[in-house]
C-alpha cells in the first residue's frame, strides 16, 4: 500500500508541475494573483505557528533535561515534521492549485517546525569538535529517521 501511495504521490506531482507549465491567458492572471496572495498568508500563518512549536520545544528541553544539547530538540521537531508531511501529503489530493491545508499545514507549519539550518549548525560543530563519529550518526540518522517518519505518516495517513 505504501508503494503505491508514493507512486501515486509522485504521478500527482509530475501533474502538478506539467499544469504549472502551462501560461494562464490574461483574465486568469488576476486571479492567479490573488490566490498566490492568500497561499502566502497562509504560508506565513502556518510557518509562524511552526516556528513558536519549534521554539517551545527546543526550550521544553532545555528545561526538562538542562545538561542535554540542543541536537534533542533539533531531532525532535525534524521528526515530528517529516511525519506531519508525510500525512499532509497523503491526506490531501493533489491539485495544480493547492488548498488551504497544504498551504498551512504543509508548506507553512512544517516548514516553520523543521530546521535544516540548525541541523547544518550542529554537524559543523560536531565536525569543529572532531567528533567524526557523532557527526556521521547525526548527519546520516537525522536524514534517515526523517525519511522514514515521513513515510510513516504517509503511510498512516493511507490507512485511514
Amino acid at each position: 500500500m505504501l508503494r503505491e501511495s508514493w507512486h501515486q504521490f509522485v504521478r500527482e506531482k509530475e501533474t502538478r508541475r506539467a499544469s504549472r507549465e502551462r501560461m494562464p491567458n490574461e483574465g486568469d492572471r488576476s486571479k492567479q494573483l490573488n490566490t498566490s496572495w492568500m497561499a502566502a498568508v497562509w504560508v506565513a500563518m502556518g510557518g509562524a505557528c511552526g516556528s513558536v512549536v519549534r521554539y517551545g520545544v527546543g526550550r521544553l528541553c532545555s528545561w526538562c533535561l538542562p545538561n542535554a544539547s540542543s541536537v534533542l530538540g533539533t531531532g525532535l521537531v525534524n521528526l515530528a515534521g517529516s511525519f506531519l508531511l508525510g500525512m499532509v501529503v497523503a491526506s490531501f489530493p493533489a491539485n495544480p492549485k493547492p488548498s488551504v491545508g497544504v498551504m498551512f499545514l504543509g508548506v507553512g507549519f512544517c516548514g516553520g517546525l523543521t530546521t535544516f539550518s540548525t541541523l547544518a549548525m550542529e554537524l559543523a560543530d560536531l565536525m569543529h569538535q572532531r567528533r567524526f563519529l557523532g557527526l556521521i550518526g547525526y548527519g546520516a540518522g537525522s536524514l534517515s529517521l526523517g525519511l522514514l517518519a515521513f513515510l510513516a505518516g504517509l503511510w498512516i495517513a493511507s490507512k485511514s
